[in-house]
């Protein structure tokens, strides 16, 4: 009996040194296999709105808004012409860029880009165009006088709009475009 006492508290002796003796953590194991893909969970809520990102394809071009003309006819009634002030047409600008000015005849009418000939009776009435001012500042607009007809820019066109966008160099663009091309080419909204 004395052994089998004995023998149970050698044996209780290793249990307890085995039990305490064991750490949690020990090396790493080797890597399992990857088990199989579970089923899709559920759709989460939507997630916050994002703040706005730059927009870098058309940071540096500038656009004005629609300016309304007044015709102003020329001392030696061969044209009539406004000036729009345009102070974001500075020399620096002018030296790098360049500058597109579209005209509507009114406020729902669709933009031409400047210059634009009139054509009357299937000939070339009047030229309508827009220059920058030296040393930038403003555009000149005019529209010279009709050549055989008695009609001017100023009898068709009473109420024009311009407006101008400026482009800095690097920034390819067709000469001659449409203004719903350059707007859909460079994200302009109206």
């Amino acid at each position: 009996m004395k052994q089998s006492k004995f023998l149970k508290l050698l044996f209780l002796s290793v249990l307890v040194l085995a039990v305490f003796s064991c750490t949690k953590t020990g090396p790493a194991g080797a890597a399992g296999a990857t088990g199989a893909t579970g089923p899709a969970g559920p759709k989460g809520d939507p997630g916050a709105a994002g703040s706005a990102g730059s927009d870098s394809s058309n940071a540096n071009i500038q656009i004005s808004q629609w300016i309304a003309l007044t015709w102003y006819a020329d001392p030696s009634g061969s044209a009539v012409s406004d000036t729009v002030s345009a102070p974001a047409l500075t020399p620096l600008v002018l030296d790098s860029g360049f500058v597109l000015v579209y005209m509507k005849p009114d406020s729902t009418s669709t933009p031409f880009q400047l210059p634009y000939t009139q054509i009357l009776n299937g000939s070339s009435a009047f030229v309508l165009q827009a220059s920058v001012i030296d040393g930038g500042g403003g555009i000149y607009l005019q529209g010279s006088a009709p050549i055989g007809v008695p009609v001017g820019a100023a009898d068709i066109y009473p109420t024009p709009l311009i407006k101008y966008i400026i482009v800095p160099s690097g920034t390819a663009i067709p000469n001659n475009i449409s203004y719903e091309k350059v707007c859909k080419l460079l994200n302009i909204v109206n």
